[in-house]
């Protein structure tokens, strides 16, 4: 009889921990990770990733570790993103989604939310990779004229701040914002 108790409780405890693997909620864990975003949160962000994120977005392919990671986000969070997912579904560990990303950069070089469709997949409850699949809303046109029309206005009028465009910290992006101020200030029609 003990024998047995013992069998049932080992098969009980089986199908529950097989029951739960196949129950995860990549949905719940995927807007935790945009909410994480969009505080700023790089503890509660990386605290979702298995050891490592890999990342892609089109030909570019990155896997940093949680380290790694943290002068890439700190360089975003300077900007102060908002995240909104707009459509989302899970299949299996991945989670597919449509998403718009607005920022004070995004806003000067688009003018309006990027949106695009991303692909993340889980290991062990945890984001394994994230990928850009498609940009849904993306005029490539707009943004390089924005930015190369910021480039120049800062090598002719502050060359203090040459190389924000490429300097992926935190000091960079703080550039980043002043010349998109300064720019903004120039070209701004005088009041009457």
């Amino acid at each position: 009889m003990k024998n047995l108790l013992s069998l049932a409780f080992v098969i009980f405890i089986g199908c529950t921990s097989s029951t739960q693997k196949r129950s995860f909620d990549g949905i719940a864990a995927t807007k935790t990770y945009f909410e994480a975003l969009n505080e700023s949160n790089y503890g509660k962000v990386t605290s979702l990733f298995l050891d490592s994120i890999r990342m892609r977005e089109g030909i570019y392919a990155n896997v940093l570790s949680k380290q790694d990671y943290k002068q890439m986000f700190q360089w975003d969070s300077t900007f102060h993103p908002t995240y909104a997912i707009q459509e989302i579904e899970q299949s299996g560990d991945t989670v597919l989604m449509q998403v718009s990303k607005t920022c004070p950069r995004i806003h000067f070089l688009h003018e309006e939310p990027t949106v695009t469709k991303e692909r993340v997949v889980f290991q062990n409850g945890k984001i394994f990779s994230i990928e850009i699949v498609d940009f849904v809303v993306f005029n490539d046109d707009r943004w390089s004229t924005n930015r190369a029309n910021l480039v120049s206005f800062v090598e002719t009028k502050h060359p203090e701040l040459n190389g924000f465009l490429h300097d992926q910290t935190k000091a960079g992006a703080i550039k980043y914002l002043k010349a998109i101020e300064l720019y903004q200030s120039h070209v701004a029609p005088p009041e009457k």
